[in-house]
């Protein structure tokens, strides 16, 4: 009677981990993560760029479809050169002149994420006519934030003197 009630102590005695299988087991996690970690990251920044492309071309349409529905121009600018000093800026540009003014209508007013690069190259502003089309047909990249060489790919709009958008991928020079 006394034997199996030993037995049983035993086997509940020797079921549980020893501290140097647990180092073990911890040290494989810690390398199995050091080794993802760096992949995560730059999912993690492909899909931050992806966002911002789709909300960049969502802005150009947005103006775009503004300017059809108001039969005015609007402007979509982000230099300093039209006005702009708080990033990108959607407005009613009611006196025809190709800068922004505090007094003329803001649709739309926002800010690239931090660490993107953002470059056209036809000036620093596209505006939309009454009838939605544009003069300055271009190329609109945008760029991680590690983005140096040729073979980093970014993403690209394009746009043509009809407004139409058209997505693509891009290198970053």
């Amino acid at each position: 009677m006394l034997l199996p009630h030993l037995c049983l102590k035993l086997l509940r005695a020797g079921s549980g981990w020893s501290l140097l299988e647990l180092l073990i087991v911890l040290a494989l996690m810690a390398i199995i993560a050091s080794l993802a970690a760096p992949q995560l990251y730059a999912t993690w920044q492909l899909q931050s760029l992806y966002d911002e492309r789709q909300r960049l071309a969502q802005q150009i349409r947005f103006a775009r479809l503004s300017s059809l529905q108001k039969s005015a121009k609007v402007s979509l600018c982000w230099s300093e050169v039209c006005g702009s000093s708080v990033g990108f800026v959607i407005y009613l540009d009611t006196n025809n002149d190709g800068y922004w003014q505090h007094t003329e209508t803001s649709l739309s007013q926002w800010q690239v994420k931090q660490g993107l690069t953002f470059r056209f190259n036809h000036g620093g502003q596209i505006s939309f006519n009454s009838a939605g089309n544009t003069a300055q047909s271009g190329t609109m990249i945008l760029c991680g934030p590690h983005s140096t060489n040729n073979q980093d790919l970014g993403y690209a709009l394009v746009l043509s003197s009809s407004g139409r958008l058209r997505e693509q991928k891009a290198p970053c020079i």
